[in-house]
């Protein structure tokens, strides 16, 4: 079965709407706008601090794109279609906001003349991440976490530390550590905890996950770690061959006491000759990490690694976003 080819007019309208889609994020529209409210452009103005001429022309884009409706009286609302948008708001942080930059110069990168990294906005990166997260990705980790016994969870990854700062309203009694690399995402880690008063329960720290694998520098902050997380970045360790070989054991040395080891991913699509429809996510996905020049596992081979270095799934479920994962492995 092969997918129906895109149409060069929906092509153009789909990138029109996923900058829309961006904007609306900006300025927060979605937060003023909720289902089953109706607003005139004007009183949205003033409560997202928009130019009105601006915000009415990106409300006109939107009603023809099928995300607002207009009223007699001149006030709008959300379409069906709009209340979709708003769920799915995350992938457009991530992808306009996230790699716009990157996206906008694929030509560039294809012919050697820009290097990748500048171009990435590691914030919005996370943001989007955890705005996926509470979409559709948090219910079924607690589905998982209700019933699971722990008091100290690492979160390698953590982006924005919203997922930890989730963890811990749910579960009272628990303590936590996030380590990122991004400067950026640490930071924005760091607001979230104070802004919710949990810097005696949560800790933040930028720094490459090997230096907490390999070293000793913060084993005492990471002293009584019993489970071990990662979501979407196990296939950054993949295609480090120094680590992926060895990596169950360098963590089992890394946290002593850790019982499970809960890691999240989106792995490589079939091909688009066994689909009969292009899912979201997994086109842009994959050509990002190609041109990071990261390889991306396929659900056999984690199964297959997770196996090799005696883990027992537990849990293997469809976690919200196109192939991606959710694995709760028994140490």
């Amino acid at each position: 079965m092969s997918i129906k080819p895109i149409h060069p007019d929906e092509l153009f309208n789909g990138y029109v709407g996923a900058n829309v889609a961006y904007a609306l994020q900006q300025i927060g529209l979605f937060s003023v706008l909720t289902p089953n409210s109706k607003l005139k452009p004007h009183e949205i103005a003033v409560r997202t601090g928009s130019d009105l001429p601006r915000l009415q022309a990106l409300l006109k884009a939107c009603q023809e794109l099928g995300y607002i409706s207009s009223h007699t009286d001149g006030s709008v609302s959300l379409s069906t279609m709009g209340e979709v948008l708003h769920g799915q708001l995350g992938y457009f942080t991530w992808s306009v906001g996230g790699y716009g930059d990157l996206l906008r110069n694929l030509g560039s990168l294809t012919r050697g003349k820009e290097t990748w990294k500048p171009l990435r906005n590691e914030g919005m990166v996370a943001l989007g991440a955890d705005m996926n997260h509470h979409s559709f990705m948090e219910h079924i980790l607690f589905e998982v976490l209700d019933h699971l016994s722990f008091h100290k969870i690492a979160d390698f990854g953590c982006g924005n530390g919203g997922r930890l700062i989730s963890f811990c309203q749910r579960y009272p009694h628990i303590k936590g550590v996030g380590i990122d690399i991004s400067a950026d995402a640490i930071k924005l880690a760091e607001d979230n905890v104070k802004q919710n008063n949990l810097e005696d329960r949560l800790e933040m720290i930028c720094t490459n996950v090997l230096e907490t694998i390999k070293t000793d520098r913060y084993k005492e902050v990471l002293a009584g770690v019993d489970l071990v997380s990662s979501f979407m970045m196990l296939h950054d360790l993949y295609n480090i061959p120094s680590v992926w070989p060895r990596l169950f054991d360098h963590l089992r040395e890394a946290f002593p006491g850790v019982k499970h080891f809960l890691f999240a991913d989106t792995v490589k699509m079939p091909s688009t000759e066994e689909l009969s429809e292009l899912p979201i996510f997994s086109v842009g996905y994959e050509l990002l990490h190609s041109y990071m020049d990261v390889c991306l596992p396929t659900k056999a081979e984690y199964d297959a690694m997770f196996a090799r270095a005696g883990l027992t799934i537990e849990i293997c479920a469809d976690f919200g976003t196109p192939y991606t994962y959710l694995y709760l492995l028994r140490v």
